[in-house]
């Protein structure tokens, strides 16, 4: 068996650290949502800085067809079907779900990178874009991640707690998900 494992959460939740961390651990390659939109808009003029911009860009590319998107992540990623991918910044269920259709033969799991809203900002406050931190959890692209991706999560990690205790949690929802068909990664 191989995995797609899908890494999803609120902003300042994580996701970028803690999937660079476990595909680190695990020795497979990763692609973000975030990166790919971050040099679309950079190829694009635009200011690959601002938190706006990706956000933009990146509802539009979900809304006008959101297999393109996905398989333009995923060919980012240099992910082939039967590779081990860890994927960052899945915030749509339709991003999801589309990724789940194109990932065969590799199977595609959701892990959710729930955070409290004290952590969050305590992160995003380090940030550049720190400042736009109140209207970025406002975007429409940022709905479903706090509302209907935790829902359908196939694990939901706490990542209030320190980065060795999340990525060991991680580690050992991907070593279950592995260990059910009979194979371990870690």
């Amino acid at each position: 068996m191989s995995l797609l494992v899908c890494f999803s959460g609120q902003i300042g939740s994580g996701k970028s650290t803690v999937s660079s961390a476990v595909a680190d651990a695990l020795g497979w390659s990763r692609a973000g949502f975030g990166d790919y939109v971050r040099a679309e808009v950079q190829r694009m003029g635009g200011d690959p800085t601002s938190r706006e911009a990706l956000q933009n860009l990146g509802q539009k590319l979900v809304e006008n067809n959101a297999t393109k998107f996905c398989q333009a992540v995923l060919q980012f990623g240099g992910f082939s079907p039967g590779d081990n991918l860890v994927i960052d910044g899945v915030r749509h269920l339709t991003i999801y779900y589309t990724l789940v259709r194109l990932a065969p033969p590799s199977t595609a799991k959701l892990l959710f990178l729930k955070a409290g809203e004290l952590n969050r900002s305590l992160r995003v406050k380090v940030r550049a874009d720190s400042a736009d931190f109140a209207r970025a959890e406002t975007h429409r692209v940022e709905s479903e991640s706090s509302d209907d991706l935790p829902l359908r999560a196939d694990a939901i990690i706490d990542s209030d707690r320190p980065l060795t205790d999340v990525v060991s949690d991680c580690l050992t929802a991907i070593n279950n998900w592995l260990s059910a068909e009979g194979r371990t990664n870690t």
